[in-house]
Parts: structure tokens; C-alpha cells; sequence
């Protein structure tokens, strides 16, 4: 169990962490999301011993991981960083950057480990090729085969989906969805696109200026978010403002500036209910995302599979009043 107890770091005059607390648990995934400047990549190497906190502290199954400055070499023997930029060794195979991380042990252990990895991280046809002959996703994995040669009881991961095409970010998901499970290593990675975290952490916390604003099960951050930054982090969101909620047929008795969350697939349509205009028609592939709009103040976006709404095609629309959830 890898705990962070209010974590505070400072660089010059910029809070990049602001006590900061969580717990990561053997064989479960945490992501962290956040805008860029939220304080992901500081929060990392914290977690990692690579750097000093200002206060607060690290501890791994009860003792405290040590900062740059107490120690010879920084990091933790059992913490792994990967790095958004690979950080593979250039000028020798896949297979070889692997195998470093293990050249400490016996040479058949050494074989049996590199070949485990390699089959783990579908990499057995590229093994022999050097980084730059790879691609993004052969780097990444390879990379992350790495990190977790030796079994750490800890994986952190920076930003590993954000330079990726969507087979490989999907390959890349599942592969870490399966380690964690088969290794039992405890997983945290930051990223700045929630869809990857919420499809497979057990935990998805919001970072936001340095701080933790929020952290649960991603069904209940998707649905309840907390703020209208977390909405948006989280993915489409309509934002309205309480003195638009009675267009909507909806009452409300806060305050005509608090604000209200509707995610787009809450939102339904109908043959009677609110009337709407449509205004822009997206194709997603499995499903169409379209742009309504109910009065000058009020636009809604709505997710349908019908395929013959156009722009300017009269709609109806239908709004559970519990689908409607109130923003801090």
C-alpha cells in the first residue's frame, strides 16, 4: 500500500501541489486527471522519492519513502516511473532495454522474466528492433514491460495514452488493466483525457491547480462531479445556470447563478416535450452528437442514434428532473 499524506510542494511562487492526500492499494488503478499546470507530473515524482516535498510525506506498506535529498540514488526500489517520453536506451533492441532492468539476476531467469514481458506486452515480432525503428505504442509498451521487471509493488505512469493512435491506446489499456490484476502491482497514472481513466480505474481522482478536488469510483465522479471543472474533465457536460432551468421544464430553488451538470446521453428525445431547434449534427460513429438549441440562452448537446436529424430540424426534448445535478 503506497500512501501520500497531505502532500504541499512550491516552486518559486507557484503551489504545484497542495496537500495532497491518497491511498494505492495492491492490484487497483488510480487515475488522476487534470488540465495541463494541474500538478500531475510534480505528484508523480513525489509519489516516486524523485523529489522533495516541502511537507508531508510518502510511505510504502508503512515505512516513509525518502526524498532525493536523504538518500545516495533517488527513487524507491520498488516505485517505477514511467515517463511520458520512454526514456529507452537508443541504441540497442527492445528486448535489451528490458533485459537491463533484470541484469542482476541469473541468465535463465533473465531469459525466462524478458520472455514473459515480451508475450505480456505483445511484443515478441519487434523484440529485436531498436526504439526508432518502433512505433509509439511498441515504445510505450516496451517501456512499461520494463518498469515492471523487477515486480514493484508500485506503477505510476505519466501521461502513457497521450501520444498514442487509438488502437495502441486501447492495447495500452488493456495491458495495464490486465498487469495490474496478474501482478498485483498497485497502479496510479495521470492523464489529461478521462475517457482512459474511466474505463478502467477503480478510482479517478480531479486535479485542479494543484489540488485534489475530488476522488471516487468513476461512475460516481462521472455522474456526480463536483465542480464544473470536474464536469468538464470528465467529458461532455451542458452547464446551466439555475435561472435556465424552467426552459427545461425543470424547477430549482437555488440561486439563479448556481450552476447544474446534464451530461448529453441524460437527455432524450421525445414526440412531446421541450422544443428545440437543431443547430449542428456530429457523426461519432456509434452514435450522432447534436447541438439543440431551446431559446437564446439554452443549448443543450445530446447524444441519439437516429440518422435523420439536420440542422434546423424541430426536435423535442426530455429532461428527468434527477438527471440534473448541482455544482459546487
Amino acid at each position: 500500500m503506497l500512501i501520500a499524506d497531505r502532500l504541499q510542494k512550491t516552486f518559486a511562487d507557484i503551489q504545484a501541489v497542495r496537500s495532497i492526500s491518497l491511498a494505492l492499494p495492491p492490484g487497483r488503478i488510480v487515475g488522476l486527471v487534470g488540465a495541463s499546470g494541474s500538478g500531475k507530473s510534480t505528484l508523480l515524482s513525489l509519489l516516486a522519492g524523485l523529489l522533495d516535498a516541502d511537507s508531508g510525506e510518502v510511505s510504502l506498506n508503512g515505512k516513509r519513502v525518502p526524498g532525493p535529498s536523504e538518500v545516495l540514488v533517488a527513487g524507491h526500489t520498488a516505485i517505477r516511473l514511467v515517463h511520458q517520453e520512454y526514456q529507452l536506451m537508443p541504441n540497442v533492441s527492445l528486448r535489451e532495454n528490458i533485459a537491463y532492468a533484470v541484469r542482476f539476476y541469473e541468465k535463465e531467469y533473465q531469459r525466462f522474466r524478458v520472455d514473459e514481458l515480451l508475450k505480456l506486452c505483445r511484443l515478441e515480432a519487434v523484440q529485436g528492433h531498436l526504439p526508432r525503428q518502433a512505433s509509439g505504442g511498441e515504445k510505450q509498451r516496451t517501456a512499461i514491460a520494463r518498469a515492471i521487471a523487477e515486480k514493484p509493488a508500485v506503477l505510476l505512469l505519466d501521461e502513457p495514452f497521450s501520444h498514442l493512435d487509438l488502437p495502441n491506446r486501447t492495447l495500452i489499456r488493456d495491458l495495464l488493466f490486465d498487469l495490474v490484476r496478474q501482478e498485483q502491482t498497485a497502479c496510479l497514472f495521470v492523464t489529461h483525457d478521462a475517457t482512459d481513466a474511466l474505463s478502467i480505474a477503480d478510482e479517478v481522482g480531479i486535479l485542479q491547480t494543484g489540488h485534489l478536488i475530488q476522488l471516487g469510483p468513476p461512475v460516481v465522479v462521472y455522474r456526480k462531479p463536483i465542480t464544473a471543472y470536474a464536469a468538464r474533465m470528465t467529458g461532455p457536460a451542458n452547464i446551466i445556470r439555475a435561472r435556465h432551468l424552467p426552459a427545461l421544464g425543470l424547477a430549482a430553488s437555488y440561486h439563479p447563478d448556481a450552476c447544474f451538470c446534464l451530461r448529453p446521453e441524460q437527455i432524450h428525445l421525445s414526440v412531446e416535450g421541450i422544443p428545440a431547434t437543431v443547430r449542428a449534427v456530429f457523426f461519432k460513429g456509434s452514435h450522432f452528437e447534436v447541438e439543440a438549441e431551446v431559446n437564446r440562452y439554452v443549448r443543450l448537446r445530446l447524444l441519439t442514434t437516429r440518422m435523420d436529424l439536420d440542422i434546423g430540424s424541430a426536435i423535442q426534448l426530455q429532461i428527468a428532473e434527477d438527471a440534473v445535478w448541482w455544482l459546487k
